[in-house]
């Protein structure tokens, strides 16, 4: 754990100019991580696993992360606009009062996971598989998603936008809950 703590630093420095090297972590099992008012904006993970942790008010914007396993984690109001998750997991996490807006999610699987007062606007989920995950007080305006499997979801008081509407695969423009219902059961074969 001593080893992200100095890459953190290094990353905080070369965020400001002051030297130090982008955050790029490799080949890590961050258990039981907790980060609180963070700034690790742009940063890089290649298979890693975040297991048991908080993120905190952590900026992880423009983040990329590949191959990537994140089991009950945590994210509260965190920034992870224009983050991209290439061939990850999410198992048993939860994302309350965050800012998800322009994600990318490319062969990713959600699952068992909360999405609560969250802003997942204009994201993308690219083939992915989303089964057992709640979502709740959700702004969903532009969301798409393309080729994706869905089992057994939850949604309540999405928030949709009749000018930005949902998109799955290719099936019509959605602008209410009961469409999103009907469109991820249809497509959960």
């Amino acid at each position: 754990m001593e080893n992200i703590k100095i890459k953190i630093k290094l990353h905080k420095n070369w965020i400001h100019d002051k030297g130090g090297e982008q955050l790029n972590v490799e080949n890590e099992e961050l258990s039981n991580m907790q980060l609180f008012d963070e700034n690790l904006n742009s940063a890089v993970f290649c298979n890693t696993k975040f297991i048991n942790g908080v993120f905190r008010n952590v900026n992880l914007g423009g983040s990329s992360f590949f191959n990537c396993v994140f089991s009950s984690v945590n994210f509260e109001n965190s920034y992870l606009r224009k983050c991209e998750f290439h061939q990850c997991r999410f198992q048993n996490c939860i994302f309350l009062e965050s800012e998800t807006t322009k994600a990318e999610f490319y062969d990713t699987s959600v699952e068992f996971c909360l999405f609560k007062n969250l802003k997942l606007g204009w994201s993308y989920f690219g083939n992915c598989i989303i089964s057992g995950s709640n979502f709740q007080l959700v702004e969903v305006d532009g969301l798409i998603f393309s080729d994706c499997q869905f089992q057994n979801l939850d949604f309540k008081d999405l928030k949709f936008s009749k000018s930005y509407p949902v998109k799955i695969n290719d099936c019509a423009n959605i602008i209410a809950v009961e469409e999103l219902k009907k469109q991820t059961k249809c497509t959960s074969d």
